[in-house]
């Protein structure tokens, strides 16, 4: 390994560590923000309410971003006109969106029945045009692996959301507190972002000379909305078929198991699109650095969905109270589906990062329209029978379709056959699958008591199995971890 390269392992080593404890703070901080919320201010059918607007959300943001702060990231012939140019660029998508949500308004008002909801999806339009504040600088301080300075901002930004939520909703501001709290972590972050990396446009617009940009981050862009929305419209069509307060017992459901491994995912994809980037040219380091991803992927999001589908009853308990406990079903059906996902996530920063973000955009146009027809066809069919749980059955159906189709790219993208990257990765589901089963010995033993010790009981059982196991057999231990954090 050169010189070069030991660097850039070592940076990514680094970035990894630094998203990994934002994340992991941020996540705690969402957790017990939502928790709180629910338990003394928000009802399941409020929470519903909520979600029939949110989920839009992530949507929006990157139809007005237009995959641009992507293409400032992978490509290297950055001028400050073309900057610029892609600056002046989503100022005016935004502008474009926010008229665009003002005309829809009583559309949203009609389809959901609730006019609040198509007053907080307008509200949120004023995020983007706020976003514009930190599109460029964020991507150039991404594109540096400065992502010790950007973990601090996000944590501050995110107690700032922490706070407002909890306060919004203290004072009976409803479902608002859900849309108002993430306002003030964006406020932060846009302020934050400029006072460490200052970034002004020029007045300048020239489309013909940012072409690759604009060329890239539409099929970026393109790539994240239609992940998105079939991500979420599963809401959309819970709220329309089921109500509000099955919408609420979905979404914690949902929270529970696919956020979190989303949210666990973006430690390494956040990491991962700029150092593919940066290794477009070295086939061998793409190899490797795609199987450690996957590998790390693995271990994080199985160590934690084993816990949760052996005592999803416990979650729920300890979290919300027993009225959410029909989405114990439901919770189990999705970890299956995110055993998958926590895989899938690697490969589209990959593409992406390697210059190919056309093979992303087919992945997620098959998945936007296989899910959603399942979606539908789930809560036609099995609707009565299963209630909102037919949306985590229609998941599990169809993400392993969409999920062969990801894979095939990304193991040719990686130059890997299917039998050396499931040799490099197998061991670790393994370990977890031997962690699951003592763990539900562990809740079959400690059946007679209390909730809390029987959940304590079944994570003590789970890594008491598996930590030797990944130490002996996948040479994971948390010392070899920690030195690979370190970038030793």
């Amino acid at each position: 390994m050169t010189d070069v390269d030991q660097q850039l392992k070592t940076r990514v080593s680094k970035s990894l560590s630094w998203v990994g404890m934002a994340s992991t703070v941020v996540s705690i901080l969402d957790f017990v923000a939502i928790v709180l919320i629910l338990r003394f201010w928000l009802t399941k059918s409020e929470y519903g309410i909520a979600t029939m607007a949110a989920w839009m959300f992530a949507i929006l943001d990157y139809a007005s971003d237009l995959g641009l702060s992507a293409a400032v990231i992978q490509r290297d012939d950055h001028t400050r006109e073309k900057l610029s140019t892609v600056f002046w660029a989503n100022v005016l998508v935004s502008v474009l969106m926010i008229g665009l949500l003002a005309a829809l308004h009583p559309v949203f008002a009609g389809f959901y029945g609730h006019t609040i909801v198509a007053n907080m999806i307008l509200a949120y339009g004023a995020k983007l045009l706020w976003q514009n504040v930190y599109l460029i600088p964020q991507a150039l301080m991404r594109k540096e692996l400065r992502y010790g300075e950007l973990s601090v901002i996000r944590l501050i930004a995110n107690l700032a959301e922490f706070s407002g939520k909890i306060g919004f909703a203290s004072a009976g501001f409803g479902p608002w507190s859900l849309v108002l709290g993430p306002m003030c972590r964006f406020f932060v972050v846009g302020v934050g972002t400029q006072l460490r990396r200052p970034w002004r446009p020029a007045l300048v617009c020239r489309v013909r000379d940012a072409a690759e940009y604009l060329r890239f981050g539409f099929k970026a862009s393109g790539s994240q909305m239609l992940f998105y929305f079939y991500t979420n419209v599963d809401y959309a069509i819970v709220g329309r078929v089921f109500g509000d307060a099955a919408l609420g017992m979905y979404r914690w459901a949902y929270e529970v198991v696919l956020e979190p491994v989303r949210i666990i995912s973006d430690v390494v994809r956040e990491v991962a699109f700029a150092a593919f980037a940066r290794l477009r040219r070295d086939p061998e380091q793409i190899k490797a650095q795609f199987i450690s991803f996957t590998r790390l992927n693995l271990f994080t999001v199985l160590t934690f969905l084993g816990v949760v589908v052996v005592a999803a009853e416990e979650v729920l308990i300890l979290t919300v109270d027993q009225d959410y406990l029909p989405a114990a079903s439901a919770i189990r059906i999705l970890a299956l589906v995110g055993v998958l996902r926590s895989v899938g996530f690697v490969v589209p920063p990959m593409l992406d990062g390697l210059g190919f973000p056309g093979r992303t955009l087919i992945y997620q146009a098959c998945a936007a329209v296989l899910l959603p027809a399942l979606f539908v066809t789930g809560a036609s069919v099995l609707g009565d029978s299963m209630g909102f749980t037919s949306m985590a059955v229609a998941w599990a159906v169809g993400y392993p379709l969409a999920f062969s189709v990801l894979m095939a790219m990304g193991l040719y993208a990686a130059h890997l056959r299917v039998r050396e990257y499931l040799a490099k990765i197998m061991g670790i589901p393994a370990c977890v699958a031997a962690a699951v089963a003592a763990g539900v010995v562990a809740k079959l033993a400690l059946g007679e008591l209390s909730v809390g010790l029987r959940f304590v009981g079944i994570i003590t059982a789970e890594l008491a199995v598996l930590l030797p196991l990944l130490t002996y057999t996948q040479k994971m231990s948390p010392r070899a971890m920690w030195r690979a954090a370190r970038g030793k």
